[in-house]
């Protein structure tokens, strides 16, 4: 596929004609449905919390989140709300939007 676009690319673009692709990347990206990650701990199993669903965005987030992850597991005050991050809000009846961009 990234062959077939830079194909096309350097037709309608000649100047593009000496460029190569440099890296590729394939893979599985975990996504939550309203693309919000999940940071919470889990009520039905003591001691298991869990942080995922960063829609390929948790390496620029990653710190703000172990620091969130890391207050909900010390059971210090999070500096940022955690509601919007809980779990439960996939089956509390909570309205799932998805958030524009995404």
């Amino acid at each position: 596929m990234a062959d077939a676009a830079l194909k096309r690319l350097s037709q309608a673009f000649p100047v593009f004609k000496k460029a190569e692709i440099a890296q590729r990347w394939g893979g599985m990206i975990d996504v939550t449905p309203d693309a919000v990650p999940v940071i919470d701990a889990i009520d039905a199993i003591p001691g298991f919390h869990v942080a995922t669903g960063f829609s390929g965005h948790g390496f620029g987030i990653g710190p703000a989140a172990g620091r969130l992850m890391a207050d909900i597991v010390t059971g210090r005050t999070p500096l940022v709300d955690r509601r919007d991050f809980r779990f439960s809000r996939f089956s509390d009846g909570s309205k799932i939007e998805l958030i524009s961009g995404f």
